[in-house]
């Protein structure tokens, strides 16, 4: 994967539309804001529906959703809803290490098993590197679970919780190669942060210290991804699913 598109628990169909056509390796779905109220639930209900779509759609992406925090309770109402034909894979708002990763394993093996899907057939993908924990704790997760597919550095939330009021500096350039070394340990890809329309340029520089893709905020920043990460060029060795 070199792509990876967010979509919002708001977006409309003209933008979901958008979303699948638009050449991305994987699409992630956003539940919304961490309650158990009627916007989650619509928001679960239209992850099926778009599950399904994808499912039925040739060379569509691979369809992640954004599931609860592991401590959280509400990741289990979000699990018990998404599994039917199961997504693609699920994506953790943010890791603390291995033993969050092998928690979460443990629960879609539980889940697959219920819908009669092969064992190990959903991956993992997780934000990481969002505080300094966080990024003290990514040596743990390259042996953490064959289900890992991508780890995508949280730059926002690191830059929030140490009270950065610039971009950059020196600890974030200090987890951001920590997050592309956790990741080619792993064997997956490191995904860059996502950027506004205009900042593109951002993408090259990403490229240029290790990253193997990119997060994408609109359906036409997707081509400029592609364009920086031309196929072939993943660096990272696949994991097996199984």
């Amino acid at each position: 994967m070199r792509s990876c598109l967010i979509l919002g628990s708001e977006a409309g169909d003209s933008h979901v539309a958008a979303a699948l056509d638009c050449g991305a390796d994987a699409l992630l779905l956003r539940l919304g804001p961490c309650a158990q109220d009627e916007a989650r639930r619509g928001a679960r209900a239209r992850a099926c529906t778009l599950i399904g779509e994808v499912k039925r759609k040739d060379g569509a992406p691979k369809l992640f959703v954004e599931v609860a925090p592991v401590e959280s309770d509400l990741i289990e109402a979000d699990l018990d809803a998404l599994f039917g034909l199961g997504p693609d894979g699920v994506f953790l708002p943010s890791c603390d290490g291995a033993a969050t990763l092998q928690r979460l394993a443990v629960k879609l093996a539980v889940r697959e098993a219920q819908a009669g899907l092969p064992d190990g057939v959903t991956r993992i993908g997780a934000f990481v590197g969002g505080d300094p924990a966080g990024v003290l704790a990514l040596r743990s997760l390259a042996s953490a679970t064959p289900r890992l597919a991508a780890l995508a550095f949280d730059e926002a939330a690191l830059s929030a919780s140490l009270g950065l009021t610039e971009a950059g500096g020196a600890a974030i350039e200090m987890a951001r190669a920590a997050v592309i070394l956790a990741a080619g340990s792993a064997g997956v890809p490191a995904f860059a942060p996502p950027v506004r329309i205009g900042q593109e340029a951002a993408y090259a520089a990403a490229r240029r210290d290790g990253f193997a893709g990119a997060m994408a905020l609109r359906p036409e920043q997707v081509a400029h991804i592609l364009k920086v990460f031309p196929p072939g060029e993943n660096r990272q060795k696949g994991q097996s699913s199984a």
